[in-house]
């Protein structure tokens, strides 16, 4: 995929020009692809439950290492989404085994730059991996959407995801 990463302006809802993309990821993109999955974790911290979750389920540094480890194996999809062919979206998805042998696939992160929401990139991301998920024969998508993040939880039902999990905690230090 190849994109360039800096920081987009906030493109008008009416440009006509406006390019959106999704691609699969390469080696080459390892650098922008932490860039962004960092940018994701720091926006998470601040979200009720978020510390615990980048503590718990996401990706550890070197960031770099573990991209160059999944954009080779077919268990994985690490798409950048592009705005005027800038890097400014990330979506990372894997498929699980079920205990009755059927796939699932597991959306570990999807995120776009804040100036670079509301245009459609988070929607070409999305459409990729359910595309991805669908011909691979899974049985559905999951995506993990923590407490009180209001706007991604509406942008996903809008996409005909339900919840069928809540996950409860009680922090103790």
């Amino acid at each position: 995929m190849t994109a360039p990463r800096r920081e987009p302006g906030k493109p008008e809802a009416h440009d006509d020009k406006m390019n959106v993309g999704a691609g699969v990821a390469t080696e080459r993109d390892v650098r922008t692809l932490a860039e962004l999955y960092r940018a994701s974790r720091e926006a998470l911290v601040s979200e009720r439950g978020g510390s615990v979750h980048v503590l718990n389920e996401a990706f550890a540094e070197p960031l770099e290492a573990q991209f160059e480890a999944i954009v080779h194996d077919d268990r994985w999809l690490v798409l950048l989404g592009t705005f005027d062919d800038v890097a400014v979206g990330v979506a990372v998805a894997r498929l699980d085994e079920m205990s009755d042998s059927s796939l699932l696939a597991t959306v570990e992160v999807l995120y776009v730059d804040p100036p670079a929401r509301e245009v459609g990139v988070g929607e070409k991301l999305l459409a990729t991996v359910i595309d991805w998920a669908a011909r691979r024969g899974t049985t559905g998508v999951d995506v993990r959407v923590l407490p009180g993040m209001r706007a991604s939880k509406s942008f996903l039902e809008g996409s005909g995801f339900v919840a069928r999990l809540l996950v409860m905690h009680r922090q103790l230090k």
